[in-house]
């Protein structure tokens, strides 16, 4: 397995079976790792360097957007794992593939806490930038 596997199944504590294999057979964990990255990344970058505004300078407001950023993240990375799981069974014509609905919600919440670290590992590296949120989030 590779690293990224490894992170989204947290080393092994959130394997989930089927679904896991199917996820790694179809080459879903990349597309799902650089969306759960590069999402969070992005907004910390609109928030401090391109709005900076005063009005944002608030922990409300941050964590409303970070949990707003992190739940985008875990539904794209819902819809990626359905996507890609369906085309590989579908072209290797596997019809019972052992997947149920509890796995993606699972996977979700994964991606979900993986994207909120994320924001706020960006956050702390980007709030320098910032002229008026310097001190968001503390």
């Amino acid at each position: 397995m590779d690293i990224i596997s490894e992170i989204l199944e947290l080393f092994g504590a959130a394997y989930l079976g089927d679904f896991s294999k199917y996820m790694f057979q179809s080459g879903a964990y990349s597309p799902v790792f650089y969306v759960m990255l590069l999402l969070p990344v992005i907004v910390a970058f609109v928030y401090y360097v391109v709005l900076d505004h005063i009005l944002l300078a608030n922990v409300r407001k941050w964590t409303l957007i970070g949990v707003v950023t992190s739940a985008v993240a875990a539904i794209a990375a819902i819809v990626i794992a359905n996507q890609k799981i369906e085309g590989f069974t579908f072209g290797h014509n596997i019809i019972d593939t052992g997947v149920g609905s509890a796995d993606f919600l699972s996977f979700g919440f994964i991606v979900f806490a993986w994207s909120a670290l994320f924001y706020f590992l960006a956050s702390l590296a980007l709030k320098s930038f910032s002229s008026r949120s310097r001190n968001i989030p503390f």
